[in-house]
């Protein structure tokens, strides 16, 4: 390797994003970057065919089953480090690629000793505070809002952020630190971030780094107010409220409280409820959802 960090890039089906995430990445490429991996879930050989083509040098693995967002995360972390990068960029099909965001997140991580994750903030507009990043502790709203980016305070501490263009350090994987791969699909960055800190790995937000687009928000009107609410699937409820007992039973009480988990829970039915179409299927999911993290059921459940 000539640099020091790995990028790395989850796919699923999504051949030409990633084709085109990487034709961005090797046109503007950055000299600390020294490989680019790909974990490409039921993947097939198109991404390999015309890297080669096109003379991009990648790591690609494809798999015959789908690994899901966790798994996928676990395995790309486990290359990195397994190549000998000191850093990891997870990048999502999705991401879009700034060269100078990175060199802003690598001063970031340079900054302070024991460094294990530094974060972008988030531009979630249209929704409103805009600014996101990661919070100190776990809360049913997951992150803190900004409505302005602090101009004389470079970084913030946090305990978690979303795994999209997140720099991991790949030296805690040498005290055991790993991702909760068996997650499958939600709150994998949560759990490693709760790693990470009962570890004894800082985790900071770089405020010079923004991450925008990549958010599907869709528009619902209720009592003449619009709300901009996620576009998910009816059954990714069946992992919210279950990866948050699993990481509860993993970590701790330190990890995810239970007033927490059950605000979470009442936040979700109510938002259902209120705003999201399926509505049955939506709590039926998240009913069996929380019955099987109440069990200990882990992997990929009976949805999709």
């Amino acid at each position: 390797m000539n640099g020091p960090v790995a990028i790395a890039i989850s796919a699923f089906r999504s051949n030409a994003a990633v084709i085109e995430l990487l034709e961005a990445i090797f046109t503007e490429p950055n000299p600390e970057v020294g490989a680019v991996i790909v974990v490409d879930s039921l993947g097939d050989d198109e991404i390999s065919k015309t890297a080669a083509a096109r003379g991009w040098p990648i790591c690609i693995e494809n798999f015959d089953r789908n690994l899901g967002s966790a798994g996928n995360l676990a395995r790309r972390m486990e290359l990195a480090g397994e190549i000998g990068a000191e850093w990891c960029l997870c990048l999502n099909h999705d991401a879009n690629w700034n060269r100078d965001r990175l060199d802003a997140m690598l001063k970031t991580a340079r900054s302070r000793p024991r460094v294990g994750a530094v974060y972008p903030v988030l531009d979630h507009s249209p929704r409103e505070p805009r600014w996101q990043e990661g919070p100190q502790e776990f809360t049913p709203s997951a992150h803190k809002r900004l409505f302005d980016i602090p101009a004389d305070e470079p970084s913030a501490d946090v305990l978690w952020g979303v795994s999209n263009f997140a720099l991991y350090a790949t030296a805690p994987r040498d005290e055991g630190v790993t991702v909760m791969g068996d997650l499958w699909m939600g709150y994998e960055d949560l759990a490693y971030g709760i790693a990470l800190n009962q570890g004894g790995w800082k985790q900071l937000s770089c405020r010079a780094a923004v991450l925008t687009g990549g958010f599907d928000y869709v528009s619902r009107q209720f009592l003449g107010r619009a709300f901009h609410i996620p576009q998910k699937p009816a059954w990714y409820s069946y992992y919210n409220i279950r990866n948050l007992l699993l990481i509860r039973q993993c970590y701790g009480v330190h990890g995810v409280p239970w007033r927490s988990i059950v605000w979470k829970f009442a936040q979700s039915s109510l938002r259902i409820i209120l705003l999201e179409e399926n509505k049955f299927s939506r709590i039926r999911f998240l009913c069996a959802g929380t019955l099987a993290g109440l069990t200990g059921q882990n992997g990929k459940g009976p949805v999709p």
